[in-house]
């Protein structure tokens, strides 16, 4: 059988009492996902453990069956969207130029004043690329985001952005255990000495009036040789994204990339729904489809909007080229992390489970009348993990092998 794993970001929610105490998903109308619930079988998955709050690339990671010490780090997906020119065992960074507020003496956060600061890095970029030391390259990934990459550098530097607001931006320093190792003191090195000189350089020359300027830290990367997912898994994958960082982690996984997307929802996903089955009928044998949608309405914190967002993708899966009665395809729905539309700052992506459904011949039908995350708890394949993920997809599409001692 043939798989179309479809990735939902941030799908899952909180209740809201706006909503009368429902999800997003409980509220939508999703007649074709309540029509596959039926005829399928759902699980709840913590795509890590229960309350962790997972990033994305770090979710679909698990999902896709790899561990964490085989990860290379999500600059390393967003540098070979890019076509950057790195090799093996460089290190890579995210670098963002931000605005930075005084709390108190020698604490800074981000500044939350909105700032237009994309259009000083854009003038500014050529310039600070030019500060990079020997050993190190940088490069202007657009908006505030840069990269560096070390040659025969480490990764084991501990990230600087707080990412919450509120929450201070740390120190550069090594992770614990790598205090003393000679490549991580030198790629630290490497990296300071730029912080330094671009704080000092956009100071002097007065790039901007509304206070500090400052680069955080993030997504520290090692590039490496990574087992391919058909290799691992034995089936031959491709991809329908449309975010350098899965066209990144598509190429890491030695899938076939393709690139697709629109700003309309429901557009978004008839679109890769279409590609997906040309996919399928060009003999991949799976088929990872990732639409971003749903976790860009719950960030702008309005329940209902992310409610009817969700009932525009569900009106593209009714119509989309691919059959959902072949009898040879396997699907699956699920969310890489729930992302509760709260506009809360202290909360990123959610804790809780998220729900999966399984639909195809081989799936045991559970009697569940439609598919959310409360309604999952009851799904016949019980409560999963991320890491559990391909292993029930293996055996789904008659894959698995016999167990025996």
């Amino acid at each position: 059988m043939k798989v179309l794993l479809l990735v939902m970001d941030g799908l899952a929610d909180m209740s809201h009492p706006e909503l009368a105490w429902s999800t997003p998903l409980q509220a939508a109308a999703t007649p074709a996902l309540d029509r596959l619930a039926q005829e399928g079988c759902c699980a709840l998955m913590y795509p890590l453990r229960p309350g962790v709050c997972p990033s994305s690339e770090v979710a679909h990671w698990s999902m896709f069956g790899y561990r964490p010490g085989e990860f290379p780090g999500r600059a390393c997906f967003h540098a070979l969207a890019a076509g950057l020119p790195i090799e093996s065992s460089d290190a890579l960074f995210m670098l963002n130029l931000v605005p930075l507020e005084v709390k108190r003496e020698g604490t800074f956060v981000l500044d939350e004043s909105g700032a237009p600061i994309e259009d000083i890095c854009a003038t500014w970029a050529a310039r600070l690329c030019e500060l990079a030391p020997g050993g190190m390259r940088l490069f202007y990934m657009g908006g505030m985001e840069f990269i560096a990459v070390v040659g025969g550098g480490s990764h084991h530097l501990l990230p600087t952005d707080p990412f919450i607001h509120h929450f201070p931006v740390e120190e550069l320093r090594p992770a614990g255990g790598w205090e003393d190792d000679g490549a991580t003191a030198a790629t630290e090195r490497a990296l300071t000495a730029f912080i330094h000189a671009a704080e000092v350089m956009l100071e002097r020359e007065n790039a901007w009036d509304g206070g500090a300027l400052g680069f955080t830290m993030k997504w520290p990367s090692l590039a490496m040789d990574v087992e391919p997912f058909g290799r691992r898994h034995g089936m031959r994958p491709a991809a329908v994204v449309s975010t350098p960082c899965f066209q990144g982690m598509g190429e890491v996984l030695s899938m076939q990339v393709k690139t697709v997307g629109a700003k309309d929802a429901g557009r978004d996903l008839e679109m890769k729904l279409e590609a997906a089955s040309a996919l399928l009928r060009e003999g991949f044998e799976f088929v990872f489809v990732h639409t971003k949608h749903a976790d860009e309405a719950a960030h702008a914190g309005d329940p209902a909007a992310k409610a009817e967002v969700i009932a525009a993708m569900d009106l593209a899966l009714s119509s989309a080229a691919t059959s959902w009665d072949d009898p040879e395809l396997l699907l699956v729905v699920t969310a890489d992390h729930s992302t509760p539309t709260a506009l809360d700052r202290r909360v990123i992506h959610g804790g809780d489970p998220v729900p999966v459904l399984f639909h195809g011949r081989t799936v045991r039908r559970d009697g569940l009348q439609g598919f959310d995350e409360v309604s999952a708890a009851r799904g016949g394949m019980g409560q999963i993990t991320g890491g559990d993920l391909m292993p029930v997809i293996s055996y789904l599409s008659r894959r698995a092998r016999f167990y025996t001692a």
